[in-house]
């Protein structure tokens, strides 16, 4: 059922428009900003509260789900729950303002864009060659986020792990853009429970990109258990598709961005396929 609902989910995503109220950030905003009434966002209780509320709701409608109409219903749920938590419309809007303002060679404009991508109030590139680089770095990132991470836990743990992951991630990013208060739990819940997918998507971009340039790479990085996901991922991907920070064009370069795009999709139908087959194979339901 994990393959069937997340190709379902991922071909939706790709051929729809899908409106915030498919966007699991939405209706987390929406939960935050009622639990405010009652707790203190500072207090960890309100952290607890917030990431327990949605799996636990998800974990109900499957139990009174299961069996009903042949097992549809909870195909259905499936579907949903990989649909929204994959939903990044605010991210794909950004990347079509990017690439827009770069055709229409608006450098302001690419900076403003590119800021609002790596969620910085401005970005810090002095040469403009760079920046295709630094936002194809970011977008291997959101790939990994949303996309990645979503396979991944559904078949780690099915929609309830799916749901708690993007609570957690979608509390970070509200932290991060200064709409929750900073939250120290957070930020280790997500520390430990992106530890392994990021060794396993960076490995990944190790198979689809240049194997003997980003290997050593990624040995150098995996055997630091405190590194980053976001600099293990990054940096294996930068890697992978040999991507460099100088160019000869004159103005915004397109070349790296759309590179390491090309890349982070690659890898993704990597993860896609062995999921596939491991399915095929019985090892996984």
């Amino acid at each position: 059922m994990a393959l069937f609902s997340l190709l379902i989910a991922l071909l939706l995503e790709r051929t729809l428009t899908l409106g915030d109220q498919w966007q699991f950030e939405s209706w987390f905003s929406k939960l935050s900003t009622k639990l405010r009434g009652t707790f203190e966002p500072t207090a960890t209780l309100f952290t607890i509260v917030a990431l327990t509320i949605p799996a636990a709701l998800t974990y109900i409608v499957l139990q009174l789900a299961e069996g009903l109409l042949f097992g549809l219903v909870s195909l259905f749920v499936w579907i949903v729950v990989a649909l929204i938590s994959v939903g990044c419309l605010h991210y794909r809007t950004l990347y079509k303002k990017y690439l827009l303002s770069v055709c229409h060679q608006d450098i302001q404009a690419s900076y403003h864009v590119a800021a609002a991508l790596a969620e910085l109030d401005l970005l810090d590139i002095n040469d403009e060659a760079k920046l295709g680089a630094k936002v194809g770095r970011q977008l291997t990132w959101i790939n990994y986020r949303f996309y990645c991470t979503t396979v991944l836990m559904m078949v780690i743990g099915g929609p309830v792990a799916v749901i708690f992951y993007a609570s957690v991630r979608t509390m970070a990013l509200l932290t991060a853009r200064d709409q929750l208060p900073s939250n120290s739990l957070v930020n280790l819940v997500l520390f430990v429970l992106d530890w392994l997918p990021a060794r396993v998507v960076a490995l990944g971009y190790v198979m689809v990109g240049n194997f003997s340039h980003s290997i050593s790479v990624w040995f150098s990085l995996v055997i630091k258990p405190n590194v980053s996901a976001y600099e293990l991922v990054s940096q294996v991907a930068m890697a992978a598709e040999q991507v460099s920070h100088q160019s000869d064009n004159q103005g915004v370069c397109m070349q790296s961005t759309c590179r390491l795009v090309h890349l982070a999709k690659r890898n993704l139908m990597l993860v896609v396929a062995i999921i596939a087959l491991m399915t095929i194979s019985g090892i996984i339901i």
